[in-house]
Formats: structure tokens, sequence, C-alpha cells
């Protein structure tokens, strides 16, 4: 795991100012890479930049930026590629020398071998990179400069962000956005469409960022530029059916790729751990991990609050049940308060959420651990919301056999009782006026502020804020109903929230999450899955429970939902007043709006993630 940053210039040459930008970048992201520093000009087009977080071979051979044999093909690259010792044998019986065991330079000799469609559709794992290809292109002549390929892998674990230069001449990127702050050559100007989508969401809808003239790369694609415009290209979309339209896996099959995928997740050179909550997910990932070793696995349990509250205990029995190697940290309401500066400065986009990926990480690094395995994403692989439960009942039928008028009245009617008894999600129903498609039942169940709120908070008409609904919000591209809904939730929960923050927020303590559950091989097989097997009214996420076959997951699963639980309600309450004059600094919303909508919170009349999403956008800015 590391922070890459660097700058691209296909017509004219970089200059020291363009050096010192990506030294600047670096500088913003050291702690994404506490082991060292490499800056790079392989040609006068292309300055590349990585911060390093040492996890295998962690030598001086380890070093980016990096290159093939001649120096034609350079690399800077974040992330873990979990098959890249048989891709090296691969390549190695093809004629390509390594001068490392690193998996960073499989991506080099890869690209060499098989081109860029071809290495991204063999690699396995975690990964954002910049390649630079020096080699004339074929039919384009010795004087052709070189060309520039971002790539993020398959589900977007791992972020990079990018940004044209004035007059197209060329192109910078990072790792994070506040590292192409830093650098000087980014405009500052606010997307208000972001904006307006954070408060719809409760995070940035990508592509987009906080900064109008920055873009998230998308999960599962590459950009390409030479002397043209950068064009992004699609190597993986998991509602695109596979060329081999293979059918439905086996339980015992899809054990078997659970278990491998957690075997390729615990390769590590340094210290590794399981976040352990007691949940079915972290038990599930605590089993699989212990099948995949001899050596006690090391797991972590982060508590607020008393030390002998249900989460430590549940996480207590399960590692006693499965001998592990089992530690607890305990957060406090008073480090809360004295991490609020911290947590704040580590955010790089605003978040309705954060402060419990923080402090786990945070415990994860004061125990000793570089590298931990997360069961995040397996809510979403597996369906393990209860909403799919009422999508099962397909709501959508008999929301559409309603006249229009009268469904807009019913909508119209049970969001005027929201605002009533101060409960927000009946306010959403007014999200149904626009009709009941997947778009409209995702708000409905997944949206954060209501429709009203956001036309307060940005003095929008309510046709300005449909149109603003249907630039973020994609509509699913599934005919099944709960499939529909996983689509979006995929692209606008799990990837622009959940692994968002696990990123950032992990990184800022210098520690690697890793999430097994989200390999593309398991995603995949889950995804052929008829839908009527991924639900079972007696235990949570019956697919993932079958296939592992373990009684204590099994009983995990009928047990509660179980996570790092923040009481965030308390403790914000306790300190209001400090944080609400934080919410009324942001010059971005209205500060009535801020007013009226803090004093709902105060009153228990408003979800504490609206209220600290407000805090947020005062906070950072």
């Amino acid at each position: 795991m590391c922070g890459i940053a660097g700058l691209f210039r296909p017509h004219v040459a970089a200059t020291t100012e363009d050096v010192a930008a990506v030294q600047r970048m670096l500088r913003a992201q050291i702690h994404r890479g506490p082991d060292g520093e490499g800056l790079l000009a392989p040609t006068s087009q292309v300055v590349f930049g990585h911060r390093r977080l040492a996890i295998i071979d962690r030598s001086e051979a380890g070093q980016q930026p990096m290159s093939n044999e001649d120096g034609t093909v350079w690399i800077t690259y974040n992330g873990e590629i979990y098959n890249f010792a048989a891709l090296r044998a691969e390549l190695t019986q093809r004629g390509h020398t390594f001068r490392s065991g690193t998996d960073t330079e499989v991506i080099v000799h890869g690209y060499e071998e098989w081109g860029i469609d071809g290495v991204l559709a063999r690699l396995q794992g975690m990964f954002a990179f910049a390649l630079y290809d020096a080699r004339p292109r074929p039919g384009q002549g010795e004087a052709t400069g070189g060309q520039l390929i971002l790539a993020r892998d398959r589900m977007g674990i791992k972020p990079l962000y990018y940004a044209r230069l004035g007059n197209g001449e060329g192109l910078i990127f990072a790792s994070e956005v506040k590292a192409l702050r830093a650098s000087g050559m980014v405009s500052e100007d606010r997307d208000r469409d972001a904006l307006a989508g954070f408060l719809l969401l409760g995070s940035i809808p990508a592509p987009r960022t906080m900064l109008r003239h920055v873009a998230s790369l998308p999960a599962g694609q590459y950009l390409m530029v030479h002397d043209g415009e950068p064009r992004c290209h699609t190597y993986w979309n998991p509602s695109i059916p596979r060329g081999d339209c293979a059918p439905p896996l086996s339980l015992v099959e899809l054990g078997h790729l659970l278990e491998a995928s957690t075997a390729r997740h615990l390769l590590s050179q340094v210290p590794l751990g399981v976040f352990l909550s007691g949940g079915v997910d972290s038990a599930g990932l605590v089993a699989l991990a212990c099948r995949a070793q001899s050596a006690p696995v090391r797991t972590l349990t982060v508590g607020y609050g008393e030390e002998d509250g249900g989460e430590s205990r549940a996480a207590r029995t399960m590692a006693a049940h499965f001998q592990t190697d089992h530690r607890e940290v305990f957060v406090r309401e008073s480090d809360f308060l004295r991490e609020l500066p911290n947590i704040f400065a580590a955010l790089d986009q605003p978040t309705n959420d954060g402060v419990n990926t923080y402090f786990v990480a945070q415990a994860a690094r004061a125990t000793g651990l570089t590298v931990a395995l997360s069961g995040l994403g397996a809510d979403e692989v597996f369906w393990g919301y209860r909403h799919y439960r009422w999508l099962a009942k397909q709501p959508s039928r008999w929301l559409t056999m309603l006249p229009s008028f009268f469904r807009q009245a019913l909508a119209n009617g049970v969001s005027a009782y929201g605002g009533f008894v101060g409960q927000e999600r009946w306010q959403r129903f007014a999200y149904l006026n626009g009709g009941p498609t997947g778009r409209e039942l995702y708000l409905l169940i997944r949206g954060f502020f209501a429709p009203a709120q956001i036309q307060q908070l940005l003095g929008l008409s309510a046709n300005a804020r449909e149109a603003m609904v249907e630039q973020v919000v994609p509509h699913g591209e599934s005919q099944d109903e709960q499939q529909r809904f996983n689509d979006i939730e995929m692209r606008r929960y799990l990837h622009d929230q959940l692994l968002r923050d696990a990123d950032v927020l992990g990184m800022t303590h210098s520690i690697e999450v890793r999430v097994p559950y989200l390999d593309h091989t398991v995603v995949e097989a889950v995804r052929r899955m008829a839908a009527s097997d991924k639900m079972d009214p007696r235990e949570n996420k019956p697919v993932l429970v079958r296939a592992l076959g373990d009684e204590m997951v099994r009983k995990a699963s009928q047990q509660p939902k179980r996570g790092f639980t923040v009481p965030m309600q308390s403790w914000m309450l306790r300190y209001a007043d400090e944080l609400e004059s934080l919410a009324l600094r942001a010059t971005s919303v209205d500060r009535e709006a801020v007013r009226v909508l803090w004093r709902q919170f105060r009153a228990g009349r408003l979800h504490w993630s609206r209220a600290w999403a407000l805090t947020v956008l005062g906070a950072i800015g």
C-alpha cells in the first residue's frame, strides 16, 4: 500500500516547477508511505513520484518508480497483486528478467507481454497505478512521444484521482484529492453538483470530487493519454454477463473460492491481523483465515465505552472458539474529543461517517499491525441488508399500479407526516413523486437528506433538485428489482463511501485494509446465484453461512447485526455547541437551514449522521 503522484505533458517538456509540484504531492501523502520516497523523470514528458509502505520485498530493490529491463516502461503503483507469484513464473518462462521480488515488477513485465487489457485481465488484487510507455507505437514512427496509462482495480478498492492541466497541456494524478490540491496546479473551484450529490447520498458520487476539475478514475477502468484527448476504457463490469455464461456455483464451490481468496489476502511480510466484531462477516473471515494458516490468527476488537459491552463479549467468545491471538482496544469519549481535529484533517472528501474507521485503524497501528483484513463488502455482495427482503415483494409493481395522482398524494402525505414527527426516513417518501423506478426506490431506502432539506440547504427549486438526481443516481442495469438496487448500492454506497473511507482513514495510520469478500471471483460467483438463495428469514447471508459450513458462523448469522459501533449520538450531543459552530462555518450551504437541522438533531428529530455531515462540510471546507 502506497501513495502515488505524477504529471505527464505529451507536447512539451516538464519543468522544474512540475517536479516541485510532484514533490509537494508526495509530502501531502507521507502517511500513505512512511517507508520511503521515490521521484523520477524518466523522460522530459513525465514525472513520477511514490511514497512506499513496504509489504512485499521490503528491500531497496522494491523502491519505486520502477522500470523494465531497458527503461522504456515505468510504473508508480499502489496496492497488492495477490497472484503475482504465478504471473511472475509465467513471465520468467517467457524470457522476462526480474530484479526484485515485488508484485510491482510483475505489472511492468505483464504489460510488455500482454498489453494493458491482457495484464489487467490477469491481475487479482487491489491496485491503482500509472504506467508510462516511452516506446514508439506501431505505425507512429520514432518521433512519436510516449503514452501514459492510469488504471484502477475492478471494485475501486484503491483510489486514483486526476486533473487536466490548463490548455490541454497534460495531466496530473495522485492517490488523494488533498495531494492534487497541494500541487498548486489544480483549480480550487468547487463542484456544486458534487455537493448536491453528497447531501443526496451521504458521499461524493464518483467520478465527481469536491473540486470541479478533479475526477476519480472509475473502478474497473483505465485511462490512456498520449498526443490526444484522454480516453477511458472499461475492462470489467459485474453487470455485464461474462462471455462463457457460466452457471451458478454450488455452495461447496463458493466455499473453495472464499478459502482461496482469503489465503491470497493473507500474503504479507509484515504483521497482519483480522478485524473481529463478533458479527457474521468478521466471524466468517476469521474462520477462513484459520483454515489457511497453522499459526494462530491475530484478531482485533475495538470497543466504545464499557469494556464488557455486547460487541466485545461476542468478539471475545468468537476469538476463544477459533483460538486466535486476540487484542482489544477501547475508545473513550475523551479520545473522541481529542482526536476530532485529526479526524477532520484526515478526510480527503466529505463523508457522513468515517469516525469508526479512523479509530479501528488507529487501534490496529497501536497493536503493531500493518495489514488488516476486514469483512467490508459482505453485506453488499451477499445481500445482508434487510431491505433486500422488502424488495423481494416487488414494491415498484404495486406502486406502478396506483394512479400517478394517488401515488404522489401518498408520497407527499407520508413525507409531511415524517416532517411532523421528525423522522427523515418518512420524509424521503417524497422521492417517489418521480415514480417508483429503481433510482427512486434507492433514494427512499438509502437516500441521505430528504428532498425538502436538500432544497433548503442549497436554495434549489424542486425541478432543479430533480435534475440533480438524474445526474448523480444511476437507474441500475438489471431487470430484476433487487439486483438493480444492488447495482446502485455497490456503486454509490460501497464504492463511494465504505471503500473510500476504509482507504483514506486506514492509510491515515499507515494501515493497509484488505477486503477478501470483494475479490472479483467471489463477486462474480455470488452475482450469478438466484436471489431466493441469498435470503432466509432465519439467518443473515445464508449463502455465505452455508458455503463456510461453520457452526459458530451460523450462530452469529442468527444474532442481530454487529459491527464496531461508535456512540456518535451521545458524544455529539455532549459537544453539540462546538460541533454546530463548526457546521455553521460552511459557506456552501445555507446557514439558517444548518441551524434548523441542528436544532432538530438536538431535539432527537434528526439522525446524528446528518448533523455530522454538516459539521464535516464546515470543518474541511
